[in-house]
């Protein structure tokens, strides 16, 4: 059994000139709506983290910390409000991770770097499964380091805590499994 976790697929991410804006998110974020619309079709249970807090970035009154228009959550679907990295910190997503703990939690969203990774670590000490969906997640340029290398970096680190795995595959599996 599988589920979603959405990480944080925020307007902070795509609005130009924002600290937090990454430049090369196209490909990731069209990954990232086809692996939402086949939980969905499958009937997976989904949880959206949505970072919010107070400051310049991912600040509660600001539309920059509303979800990108794809990404808002359905009436079915679970969203949990956090003010940290991992999406552990949010009381609604530790309740949804206690309600599936026979699920493996697919992870999509944004950064790799700083919230996927924090929260993969910090779920897999806590006994969850996770797999990364490494095409439907991208991370911040950081100094010398381009987005695309800090991305494969923190996917790299990840491999101890999760599987990796990857849009199509995710999608074709489930497909033949769905079938048989």
């Amino acid at each position: 059994m599988k589920a979603l976790v959405v990480i944080d697929i925020q307007r902070e991410y795509i609005a130009p000139g924002r600290k937090f804006q990454i430049h090369g998110i196209g490909p990731s974020l069209k990954n990232a709506y086809a692996m939402l619309r086949f939980a969905r079709t499958q009937d997976w249970p989904i949880v959206h983290v949505q970072h919010l807090q107070d400051g310049e970035i991912f600040n509660r009154n600001s539309d920059t910390s509303d979800f990108i228009d794809s990404f808002v959550p359905e009436a079915n679907e679970v969203l949990a409000v956090k003010n940290n990295y991992s999406s552990f910190s949010s009381p609604a997503f530790v309740k949804f991770a206690a309600e599936h703990p026979d699920h493996e939690f697919i992870v999509i969203g944004y950064g790799t770097t700083m919230c996927c990774l924090s929260t993969i670590v910090d779920g897999y000490h806590r006994g969850y499964r996770f797999a990364l969906v490494e095409d439907a997640c991208a991370a911040l340029a950081v100094g010398d380091h381009s987005e695309a290398s800090m991305h494969d970096h923190a996917v790299a680190i990840l491999g101890p805590f999760s599987r990796r795995t990857r849009t199509e595959e995710e999608t074709t599996l489930n497909s033949f499994s769905a079938k048989i």
